[in-house]
């Protein structure tokens, strides 16, 4: 069943180590974990437990807003994809999911005609 995964948010009540667990009892190779719930674990103990259970990452979600307006905030957001990378990395994953943001009000654009 190698073309099968699982993300994090279809089973979104579960813990990390228990979604890891229920992919590895139902032979899903990979997970694609969300950063929130690898916080919340700790990288290296999240990257142990997927690997320990003989699986890998499929994808870490999420990095992006690069579109913020305020240079403050585009700084701390920058930042923050900076530390996706670094946790991509570390979870042996080589696709980070990104929403990337929206036009800002001042780039005089609309998504939408007539707006």
């Amino acid at each position: 069943m190698t073309a099968c995964r699982s993300t994090r948010a279809t089973v979104k009540y579960l813990g990390l180590t228990e979604a890891v667990a229920l992919c590895a009892r139902h032979d899903i190779p990979a997970i694609g974990l969300w950063r929130d719930r690898v916080a919340e674990a700790g990288l290296a103990e999240a990257a142990a437990a997927v690997r320990a259970a003989g699986l890998r990452v499929s994808s870490l979600c999420r990095g992006g807003f690069f579109t913020v307006a305020d240079p403050d905030r585009r700084r701390a957001a920058l930042g923050d994809n900076l530390a996706a990378l670094e946790e991509a990395a570390e979870l042996g994953t080589g696709t980070l999911v990104l929403v990337c943001g929206g036009l800002p009000p001042c780039s005089g654009i609309s998504a939408w005609p007539g707006a």
